[in-house]
């Protein structure tokens, strides 16, 4: 799908390519460069576009929880999510009833810059510690994934975590928007980890406009 300068997706048109998922996937959303950079000046929002921002938020939305990196997070200044309310209509429409919440994946003890906000009507951003091993079921177990809801895990990064769960097998779709533009300055890659085998991806939705590429991806081995 192309999209001329000006032209836009409703929230709608969006949620036909990107369908909410079961509550078992793992869906990974990032942004990157043409030379694979992921930020600039040490931020994402360089790279990012207003439909960009608009998938991000629907994505959001359709989560039961966003998984996200501890340095990402304090880099990103990372907040309780909030929804508009057009996107709260979105998430009711979706059969997700329960408050988003924030998992910030720590290898060691949760840094005390990131506090638990959490109370029974509100959002949350909750430090968690995730070992070095996890299988699906530990993960979901972990995140307090509810299997009778719609709506699985949204990890934003950042790349050290992403590459940890594709080197075991646990993002089944990538969401990559690609900037139209070459940084060249130094930035973490999308991946710097150096994954076991290669991983290899099946196209199930994109869009094009002047200034990116929006990708939707599945994971096949």
């Amino acid at each position: 799908m192309y999209l001329t300068e000006g032209e836009t997706l409703s929230y709608e048109q969006l949620l036909t390519l990107y369908p909410v998922t079961e509550a078992t996937v793992l869906r990974a959303n990032m942004v990157t460069s043409l030379d694979g950079k992921i930020a600039i000046d040490g931020r994402s929002k360089g790279l990012s576009t207003s439909l960009d921002r608009k998938i991000f938020h629907l994505l959001r939305a359709t989560a039961q929880v966003i998984l996200v990196g501890s340095g990402t997070a304090r880099t990103e200044n990372y907040k309780p999510p909030t929804l508009t309310p057009e996107l709260a209509h979105v998430r009711q429409q979706a059969g997700l009833h329960q408050p988003l919440r924030i998992i910030v994946a720590t290898r060691h003890q949760p840094p005390a810059a990131i506090s638990a906000t959490s109370n029974a009507d509100s959002p949350a951003i909750l430090p968690r510690h995730l070992p070095e091993q996890l299988n699906r079921v530990e993960l979901g177990r972990l995140l307090e994934i509810d299997e009778n809801q719609p709506g699985g895990i949204l990890c934003e990064g950042g790349p050290t975590l992403l590459g940890n769960l594709l080197t075991q097998g646990l993002v089944d779709q990538l969401c990559v928007t690609i900037r139209h533009m070459l940084v060249g300055e130094p930035s973490p890659q999308l991946v710097p980890t150096q994954l076991p085998t290669t991983s290899d991806f099946d196209l199930a939705a994109s869009i094009t406009t002047q200034q990116a590429t929006f990708l939707r991806l599945t994971y096949l081995g």
